[in-house]
């Protein structure tokens, strides 16, 4: 089993090289990496070969950190090759349990796990034990660097989605020793070594934490993937109008004309091919937003003015009606219930 990564995640590393006054091309071309594939930003790399050059760069740099700066110079880059989970998510939860499982398989195959804890969840890198069989004896340190670029690269996808909300409770490194003193300048948390496995540790509120679609820096990444979809003509047309009304919402633009123009078709093509199907656009992005909110809803976390923002709308008062069109009540109440149903159902199971 051969593990790759995206080289979209060697964004930066040029640059990053260059401010450090070394030449990177030569780190890349000695660590069996083309320079090329890296500037276009194409295709997968080897896991090993990554490792190797986060090890080179750190030594002949003598940049102890260079594994974290690099991670936090990637920006939305970090979440490039993960468009689906982020689409398919309304929360950071799902959105990790998503990530578990798209980057389980090939050709990443990296071994991720989330486990529930009573107060929080524990974000596991069970692939970073494979990092040891991946380079020449002799250099310790490679699968270090690695260790802390791939969960910085993580935290930095983490902190995009979510914004200014999220933070981690802990951090366990199964690093014995740092190997700088820079951790809580990047985690912003407390970082314990020598643990049994690599690994984040979040709360409950964090993990309801619901995902920032509408931030600016994620909307050419949605729309990419978007086009991706549509060319590849693998959705029915009710699940391109559902993917784009997901998409369109948080941005206040979720009307039938942004979805016609999104799809190619002029407004009145797409009406009648809906009516075909029995569908009328404004009915299904009512039930789209009531599925939503019921969803949000049913946690104790976002607070109102979040949840009215994802769903698209303008005016708070305008999400308050439509939950007393739905639910013919408040949210505040309509959260309530919700809240001491799941509460009766766990005592009934208990």
């Amino acid at each position: 089993m051969t593990q790759q990564i995206r080289t979209t995640l060697l964004t930066g590393f040029c640059d990053l090289v260059n401010r450090l006054h070394h030449n990177p091309e030569t780190l890349l071309t000695s660590s069996g990496i083309n320079p090329h594939q890296v500037s276009r930003q194409a295709g997968y790399l080897p896991l090993s070969s990554v490792t190797t050059l986060l090890q080179k760069t750190a030594q002949q740099l003598d940049c102890a950190d260079f594994g974290l700066r690099l991670a936090h110079s990637q920006g939305v880059a970090a979440l490039s090759f993960l468009s689906p989970a982020v689409l398919q998510s309304l929360t950071l939860a799902e959105f990790l349990k998503v990530t578990v499982d798209l980057l389980g398989k090939p050709p990443h195959s990296l071994r991720l796990a989330l486990q529930n804890k009573d107060d929080g969840a524990c974000f596991s890198f069970l692939c970073l034990e494979d990092l040891q069989g991946l380079t020449p004896v002799g250099t310790p340190s490679a699968p270090e660097q690695c260790r802390e670029f791939l969960m910085g690269v993580c935290l930095v996808a983490m902190q995009t989605l979510c914004g200014d909300h999220f933070h981690l409770e802990a951090v366990h490194l199964k690093t014995r020793q740092p190997l700088h003193g820079r951790y809580k300048d990047y985690f912003k948390a407390p970082v314990h070594f020598g643990s049994d496995s690599d690994r984040f540790v979040l709360n409950s509120n964090t993990l309801l934490l619901p995902i920032e679609k509408c931030s600016t820096d994620l909307r050419a990444l949605f729309k990419a993937h978007i086009d991706d979809l549509l060319q590849q003509g693998e959705t029915d047309l009710l699940g391109q109008v559902e993917q784009l009304i997901d998409y369109l919402m948080p941005l206040k633009r979720c009307s039938l004309q942004e979805v016609a123009n999104q799809l190619g078709l002029h407004k009145r093509t797409l009406q009648r091919r809906l009516r075909n199907r029995g569908l009328v656009f404004e009915d299904v992005l009512d039930r789209i937003r009531r599925e939503r909110a019921q969803y949000y809803l049913s946690g104790k976390q976002p607070p109102m003015s979040q949840i009215s923002n994802m769903l698209g709308y303008r005016e708070q008062s305008s999400f308050n009606r439509a939950c007393a069109r739905w639910f013919k009540t408040t949210p505040m109440r309509v959260r309530r219930r919700l809240l001491a149903d799941a509460a009766a159902r766990a005592v009934a199971t208990e």
